[in-house]
């Protein structure tokens, strides 16, 4: 028995149990390694070539290889696997940005029988989990969890008459090669568990090392929201599914309030409901973002305390008034520079529009409404005032997945 006795059906059933278990697990299960010479590519997803090759010839004969089996080596398993049609290539690909975002657009959504669009369970998870790495929380979570903060959102945003079940996508996201789920043990890891097995073993999944270490960066987790909704999410109310993921904070271009600000003061009112007395005090101690007021007072200068947007010029105390205001926010979960290439010099309506998402500037330069069909009108700017394009583009694809376009670039 050799490598001959693999056919591509074999093949097949190898990347399909391995996009199953996820990679580790894959790799643990059959006792390999991670590829450092030759990786099978398959729609879009890199596999470790011996691995695919040891397990393919069980599924063939009945006897799995091991990494001690492989006398010809590495360049053997690739020539044969070059030979049944498949594409190999040499090394290791470096995990980047592209890569997340083209898995993120292929996932393995299922397709229910009469069901208006594909499943939306995988999506949605993913924006959840998206969501605890803005918010700096543990890259794994237990069932426990997952289940009781997952099973409602799926039950309020999946699709109409669609079962909520949670253990549906904790599971075959490994799928995607963003996953992995660790504490179910190899001889229960063939196909899903039951919910009972689940409950019993306590299990933790979330994204791979290299795919949370991409979502940290705030511009990289931006395309992969954008990605996901433009996706599978079209027809959902982007808000009210932003705030319920966690993702509230992409509902602005803005820091959010925090509970302070918008906490009601509980002040006394008599039976016409007046003021009884002065507004009540409160002792409170808050983290601040500390603002670069040079470089705020540099932008209204350069731009001569005008918008920048609509052109008005006020005055407050007899004094100029203007703001000058973020393009890409610099609280979370944006976490935008504080320097003069991402800042506008606007009136306070403006400014109000432009962190609500309400305005955008295009790529030509010219400022429109996200929502309106008003005449576009270009944007002011002194030729002193540099501006970063990938904050302008930032800030253009919150408008966008907020509005439910699809974003730019």
């Amino acid at each position: 028995m050799g490598l001959g006795d693999i056919e591509y059906g074999d093949v097949i059933a190898a990347t399909e149990e391995f996009r199953r278990l996820g990679r580790d697990n894959f790799l643990q299960t059959y006792g390999f390694g991670r590829a450092t010479s030759y990786e099978l590519v398959l729609d879009g997803f890199r596999y470790d070539s011996k691995a695919i090759a040891g397990v393919a010839h069980g599924h063939a004969t009945g006897d799995f290889l091991s990494p001690g089996d492989f006398s010809g080596g590495a360049a053997t398993v690739a020539r044969r696997l070059r030979d049944l049609g498949f594409v190999v290539e040499a090394g290791e690909t470096p995990w980047n940005r592209a890569a997340l975002l083209g898995r993120l657009r292929k996932l393995k959504v299922s397709r229910g029988p009469g069901a208006p669009g594909p499943s939306r369970h995988q999506p949605l998870s993913l924006l959840w989990a998206i969501s605890r790495e803005a918010g700096e929380r543990p890259r794994m979570t237990p069932w426990s969890e997952f289940r009781d903060e997952v099973g409602p959102l799926l039950r309020e945003f999946g699709l109409p008459n669609a079962k909520a079940t949670p253990a549906y996508p904790f599971w075959h996201l490994c799928g995607s090669g963003l996953w992995e789920v660790e504490g179910i043990p190899v001889d229960l890891a063939k196909e899903m568990p039951k919910v009972s097995i689940l409950d019993a073993h306590r299990p933790r999944a979330g994204f791979t090392e290299e795919a949370a270490g991409l979502l940290r960066d705030p511009v990289t987790r931006l395309d992969a929201i954008a990605a996901i909704c433009e996706t599978y999410l079209q027809d959902v109310d982007r808000q009210a599914l932003l705030e319920r993921t966690g993702l509230a904070g992409y509902t602005t271009a803005g820091s959010l309030m925090s509970p302070l600000e918008h906490e009601s003061t509980g002040a006394g009112v008599d039976e016409h409901g007046r003021a009884t007395g002065p507004a009540p005090r409160r002792d409170a101690t808050r983290s601040v973002i500390v603002r670069d007021e040079a470089v705020a007072r540099r932008v209204k200068e350069l731009e001569g305390h005008q918008c920048q947007i609509c052109g008005t010029a006020l005055r407050y105390l007899n004094r100029p008034y203007s703001e000058a205001a973020h393009i890409r926010g610099l609280g979370k979960p944006h976490h935008g520079p504080d320097e003069l290439q991402n800042l506008l010099c606007l009136c306070a309506n403006c400014h109000v529009l432009f962190d609500g998402l309400e305005i955008y500037i295009d790529a030509d330069g010219l400022v429109r409404e996200t929502r309106g069909n008003r005449e576009p009108r270009p944007l002011r700017r002194d030729p002193r005032h540099p501006m970063d394009e990938a904050h302008v583009g930032y800030h253009r694809d919150l408008c966008n997945i907020n509005a439910g376009k699809p974003a730019a670039g």
